[in-house]
């Protein structure tokens, strides 16, 4: 199964509204269903080589997504105990691979990042109390360089005439990591990443003023500038409301068969707007994950309009 991580097809999508290219990275073909299984092989696979992990030990990681079934089955594969910490409200789709495979869930109260009782603090708690090894997609530099090191290769192998590379951003690895591949492969490369418009990447990039982060996709955006965002790599980060994100997630399924989830939407809408203004653009956009994740919210009217997202 792990050898089933990577090489994951890039295919055209195609869009008669636009001048340019659009190509699309479908990273939901994963065992899990997105990216993450790359940066949890990737984490646990290095703190072996360091020395610091041996099988039958305890990994612990926080997650509000995807990393969680993701650690639960690299960890399920080479031999270790894990917990994951996750809010409440994250997908049961998502979490439901943490159970499939074998690993412990802690929910956690959906509180600020400053308080206790969160998801990351319970983790660093829980692998403190109980001699565990805490692997910390937020900080770790394996995600990124997970991603300089495969996934940018992959990419540049498969369209080697590229001009653009959008991605969206979370903990910030998938771009940061591509786009250091990409820079050196060929500078005039134009990386972007993707950020939620209540959300404090763009801010951090662009040195402006920070605010409250609050988004209804799952995976984008952080509260602050986290270590795994490499933005010396980076030459624009682009804002998406959430009303975009989900609008082009439906619009990628219905007009053209890509079933992804809202971040990738969001980059869906960014990688449209590059292609649209520029025809001799060749972009590559990463799906980070699958829209069977989502049936219950990106196609849900009624949960979005709870949420005050209008997609019409």
């Amino acid at each position: 199964m792990l050898a089933a991580i990577g090489e994951t097809p890039i295919v055209p999508y195609e869009d008669p509204a636009i001048d340019g290219s659009i190509h699309v990275k479908c990273e939901f073909d994963n065992p899990t269903g997105s990216m993450k299984d790359r940066i949890a092989y990737g984490m646990i696979t290095e703190l072996e080589s360091e020395g610091v992990l041996s099988p039958g030990e305890l990994i612990v990681e926080a997650s509000s997504g995807n990393t969680a079934g993701a650690v639960a089955l690299v960890a399920n594969r080479l031999g270790y105990e894990a917990v994951i910490t996750a809010p409440d409200g994250t997908s049961p789709q998502k979490l439901g691979y943490v159970e499939a495979f074998g690993a412990e869930l802690v929910s956690c109260p959906d509180v600020d990042a400053d308080d206790e009782r969160h998801y990351r603090a319970t983790a660093e708690r829980i692998a403190d109390e109980r001699g565990g090894v805490l692997l910390d997609q937020y900080s770790n530099q394996a995600n990124p360089a997970v991603h300089a090191a495969w996934t940018g290769p992959e990419l540049t192998d498969q369209c080697p005439e590229v001009t653009h590379v959008v991605a969206p951003m979370g903990t910030g690895g998938t771009m940061s990591g591509i786009a250091k591949h990409v820079k050196a492969y060929d500078d005039s490369v134009t990386t972007v990443g993707v950020d939620a418009v209540q959300s404090n990447i763009s801010t951090a990039f662009s040195g402006a003023e920070s605010g409250p982060y609050e988004t209804a996709v799952e995976g984008l955006g952080q509260d602050e500038k986290l270590p795994t965002m490499w933005f010396d790599y980076v030459d624009e980060v682009r804002s998406v409301s959430d009303e975009a994100a989900f609008a082009h997630a439906r619009r990628g399924a219905r007009e053209g068969g890509l079933l992804v989830g809202p971040s990738s939407g969001a980059a869906l809408s960014v990688a449209r707007e590059i292609a649209s203004v520029d025809s001799d653009a060749v972009v590559v956009t990463i799906a980070c994950d699958g829209g069977e994740q989502y049936f219950d919210t990106v196609f849900d009217d009624e949960w979005l309009a709870e949420r005050g997202v209008d997609v019409d």
